[in-house]
């Protein structure tokens, strides 16, 4: 009876391949175990322009080693994650995969880290604030944004009151004025 078992095993390998290790855990993370993820977030998360600076916060941990993008991701979107992980001198690569559940970008180390909460929660700028022509705020406006989404605030400028003279207006507000973004 052993010799059937050895003989099926053997058939099993030649017409299915070798077996995979976690293999439903593998196409989840883009084809790594779970135990080196130090972040992944989500396919839709990672459409979001919002997205890019949790990436960038884990690729700056001196556990990230490696990113690797979904290639379902749209090339506009995919090409600001390759450039970013160029720019801090990372490896990355994209990865194809048929799985729904199958993560959108994840940051990696080549040995395990066990990391607790890897999938973060990703806090969206407010509706008003995205697709500005430019940065400057008027106080109300800052101290809005200021409360709502601090960790968007570094990326904003008060406009002072030379700023006004020389006739810069709040973003927010000629957004208003003009009706939205010109397309």
């Amino acid at each position: 009876m052993p010799e059937n078992d050895d003989l099926k095993r053997v058939l099993d390998y030649a017409l299915h391949g070798t077996p995979q290790l976690k293999a439903d855990e593998k196409r989840k993370w883009l084809g790594e175990f779970r135990e080196r993820v130090l972040m992944g977030i989500t396919f839709q998360q990672a459409l979001e322009d919002e997205a890019i600076r949790y990436v960038e916060n884990a690729l700056k941990d001196p556990m990230g080693e490696i990113l690797i993008v979904n290639n379902r991701i749209p090339m506009k979107i995919m090409t600001k994650y390759m450039q970013l992980a160029k720019r801090m001198n990372k490896e990355y690569k994209t990865m194809a995969t048929n799985c729904i559940e199958a993560m959108g970008v994840v940051v990696v180390n080549r040995r395990a880290i066990n990391r607790n909460d890897v999938v973060p929660e990703i806090k969206m700028l407010p509706e008003k604030f995205r697709h500005l022509h430019h940065k400057s705020l008027c106080s109300k406006h800052f101290k809005e944004l200021e409360e709502t989404a601090p960790e968007y605030i570094e990326g904003y400028n008060q406009i002072s009151f030379g700023d006004r003279m020389m006739g810069i207006k709040c973003a927010v507000c000629q957004k208003i004025e003009d009706g939205g973004p010109l397309m």
